[in-house]
């Protein structure tokens, strides 16, 4: 499972298209899931900052610019996601929620992080019931 720093601004359309894009290559695979994460500055309110999952399929380099149409900036990457599920605004949550003090880690600016398995499980344990929709 990886966490994705992403913008508000960006989110409804990384569900539109089913890609997320980044400037680095992850070493991501097939059929990990990836958590929508707000960044900080986006959830003033403290609503929840996991908003989505995703599940990977692939990651292309954006050789069409795909990503200055869409954002008006370039990224190098995109990663592609076979599914996505749009969490429920009352299952919004924060990493902290589950995961306590140990959430700090996965909260810095890198694009994309790796959970380490036992943070992993307990955060699908939170999401079980959208990853049943997922993993079909």
């Amino acid at each position: 499972m990886w966490r994705l720093n992403v913008r508000r601004v960006y989110l409804n359309t990384v569900f539109d298209v089913g890609k997320f894009f980044v400037n680095r290559r992850f070493n991501i695979q097939d059929g990990e899931l990836l958590l929508l994460n707000l960044v900080k500055k986006d959830d003033p309110r403290h609503l929840g900052r996991v908003r989505g999952v995703l599940e990977f399929d692939g990651i292309v380099e954006d050789k069409g610019d795909e990503s200055v149409e869409l954002y008006g900036r370039k990224w190098r990457y995109a990663i592609l996601a076979r599914r996505s599920v749009r969490l429920q605004p009352r299952d919004w949550f924060d990493l902290d929620d589950v995961l306590g003090i140990y959430a700090r880690r996965y909260y810095g600016q890198v694009e994309a992080m790796r959970l380490d398995h036992d943070d992993a499980v307990a955060v699908e344990r939170a999401l079980a019931r959208y990853i049943k929709h997922i993993k079909q």
